[in-house]
């Protein structure tokens, strides 16, 4: 099926889209932000010569028709590609495509790739697949399977959008705000592939995993293989138990709501955007299974005084669609 290139965009949605996936920019020099591309859409034809099929992006060199150089090209990662039926093999070296995305404003012959059309007038979505993508997966007879919460979930499209309006939306103080302004987009966790902490790393749009492990449950996430623990056997941390990105987690069953309170993180950021936040963040999540165990609703509280003036509320569910999660490896360029 052919996919519309869409026409404009929402400049801060785009940003977040970017943070909403780790999507930060990689060339073979060096790093660049999603902010450092242009709005006008080109076209460049030629023969791909290079494939790298990785996290955080795939990258795609193509040697463009009539001396046109040596392009150098980034698509979303691995898994929303899978999700939107995009994959490796139909992308081999030596195809010839016609790329479509908008150009670097800091480097030449660099390009955001949002589509790449095939010979045969095929063309497959590298990009903002938000809306972009006409189906999602059935769901599974979890009914039948009787397994609760303890499965593989998988987000659907139309929740990664219903994240993408609320990160912005959020009671931010001023201080918050203008914390935004040392962030720099060239330089910072992300681009260097470092793994992400509290809350930040449940606003993502990879598949997450519960696992039942008696007095503690583990909590996977695809996004750079990041593995969690809720202790269910007590009701706050240890008095000597550091300070981490991932902070310490306490569980507890209300009804069949799972309800998780994490304190203990040191991970400055509440999202990809560098709005700051304090050592003083407490966040407690509910997840709540529907009745035919299909569906698990979530609701993330936020709360610290110094990022915002009430606390911050996440919506959002996951979907039972029988997916599996895989190793992410994220692989940075050298700088």
């Amino acid at each position: 099926m052919d996919f519309e290139v869409p026409v404009g965009r929402a400049n801060f949605c785009r940003f977040l889209v970017a943070a909403l996936t780790v999507v930060v920019t990689a060339s073979a020099a060096a790093h660049h932000s999603v902010a450092y591309y242009g709005d006008e859409y080109i076209e460049v034809r030629g023969v791909l010569v290079d494939v790298d099929w990785i996290n955080p992006h795939v990258r795609l060199t193509l040697e463009a028709d009539n001396g046109g150089g040596t392009w150098r090209m980034e698509g979303s990662s691995v898994y929303p590609l899978r999700g939107a039926g995009v994959t490796a093999d139909l992308l081999p070296v030596g195809t010839r495509v016609t790329a479509i995305g908008t150009q670097s404003t800091r480097e030449d012959f660099m390009m955001l790739v949002e589509t790449i059309r095939l010979e045969n007038g095929r063309e497959l979505p590298l990009w903002d697949l938000v809306g972009r993508v006409p189906r999602e997966l059935p769901v599974v007879d979890a009914a039948t399977e009787d397994r609760g919460i303890f499965r593989v979930w998988s987000v659907p499209y139309h929740n990664i959008q219903l994240q993408l309006e609320q990160l912005g939306a959020q009671p931010f103080t001023e201080s918050a705000v203008a914390s935004r302004a040392s962030w720099n987009p060239l330089d910072n966790f992300a681009t260097r592939c470092e793994a992400e902490g509290m809350p930040r790393i449940m606003v993502n749009p990879h598949p997450f995993e519960f696992i039942d492990r008696g007095s503690e449950i583990t909590l996977r996430t695809e996004l750079y293989d990041i593995v969690r623990t809720i202790h269910m056997d007590r009701d706050a941390p240890p008095d000597d138990e550091p300070w981490s990105r991932l902070g310490y987690s306490v569980g507890t069953w209300d009804g069949n709501d799972l309800v998780v309170t994490t304190t203990r993180v040191n991970w400055p950021f509440f999202d990809n955007v560098g709005t700051r936040q304090s050592e003083h963040v407490e966040i407690t999540e509910r997840f709540t299974l529907t009745e035919d165990q299909t569906r698990l609703d979530f609701e993330v509280t936020v709360a610290d005084e110094t990022t915002f003036t009430e606390p911050a509320i996440l919506r959002g569910y996951w979907l039972a669609l029988g997916e599996s999660i895989s190793v992410y490896d994220c692989v940075p360029v050298e700088q």
